[in-house]
């Protein structure tokens, strides 16, 4: 397959095409963006803004860097690329697919997608994005050097043009329905990723007086879109470090939750046996 970014990124103000001029993208309107130099654009308007610097930190998208590094979550991301592949192949014909990761993170997902792309023998061109409201993971994102379109934007309202996006994921994120609808055909899908009842039971018993086994509530269909298909993988895994460790809880929102007692517990473990619990659901987009 033949990758390539998304193309064009639409004006976060007035929705219009972005045109490249040397090393800033105008609209028709005049508003500008310049590009970062490591290759990412910044398009996120002050109104999606819930803080001066929203979502993850730098540390945390660090931990995730180091810990997603170790394959630990290779069997998330090797579902995942899977059920991208199905869709593809289902797709048929040789027109363009487009897909955009809405919550990309430092990139690690759509990484893995994009080398199993690569390695698929079919004549398609796939144009992906990535789009994150955190600019330290969009800047790590970046660095991955890739044939993407790495942007700091919103899941409310996606910097893409009418019904241009044929896949959206969003794993482990925040999906904004009326945003991800503005942006696809009839047909088009989104895969969500979602924790499972027993995704880090080990850690979370550990940190928390007590702990509620539940997820989130199924949802067969929801603002025009409807569910397709669902899976559960599990797997094991182990850690034996405590850099491991803190990093993993760097990385979820366990660690603005987790409490005093809870984080000397989890300092002390020198190793520690993890539940990998996830949900992954396909949904196809039923109205225009």
């Amino acid at each position: 397959m033949h990758i390539a970014p998304v193309s064009p990124l639409t004006c976060p103000h007035e929705g219009a095409p972005l045109v490249r001029r040397d090393n800033t993208l105008v609209c028709p309107h005049k508003h500008s963006f310049d590009c970062a130099r490591e290759g990412y654009v910044n398009l996120l308007v002050v109104q999606d803004k819930a803080s001066l610097d929203p979502g993850d930190s730098r540390e945390m998208v660090a931990a995730r860097q180091r810990f997603l590094a170790t394959g630990t979550y290779a069997p998330i991301a090797a579902a995942v690329c899977a059920s991208v592949l199905a869709l593809l192949q289902n797709h048929g014909d040789k027109r363009p697919y487009s897909m955009l990761d809405a919550g990309c993170g430092e990139g690690y997902y759509l990484g893995a997608l994009a080398t199993a792309l690569a390695a698929h023998a079919r004549d398609t061109t796939v144009h992906l994005a990535g789009i994150d409201i955190s600019k330290w993971a969009v800047k790590a994102a970046a660095k991955r050097a890739l044939p993407v379109a790495w942007v700091v934007a919103s899941n409310r309202r996606p910097p893409f043009a009418p019904a241009c996006i044929d896949l959206i994921l969003c794993l482990f994120g925040f999906p904004i329905w009326p945003g991800f609808a503005a942006v696809q055909p009839a047909g088009a899908h989104v895969l969500l990723v979602d924790p499972g009842p027993d995704h880090l039971l080990e850690l979370r018993r550990i940190i928390y007086p007590e702990v509620r086994i539940a997820e989130r509530a199924p949802t067969a269909a929801v603002d025009g879109y409807s569910l397709v298909s669902e899976q559960r993988v599990l797997a094991s895994a182990e850690l034996y470090s405590p850099a491991a460790i803190a990093d993993l809880l760097s990385m979820t929102p366990h660690a603005h939750r987790a409490s005093i007692e809870g984080r000397v517990a989890l300092v002390a473990r020198t190793e520690l046996a993890i539940t990998i619990d996830v949900k992954l659901r396909v949904f196809r987009r039923t109205a225009t």
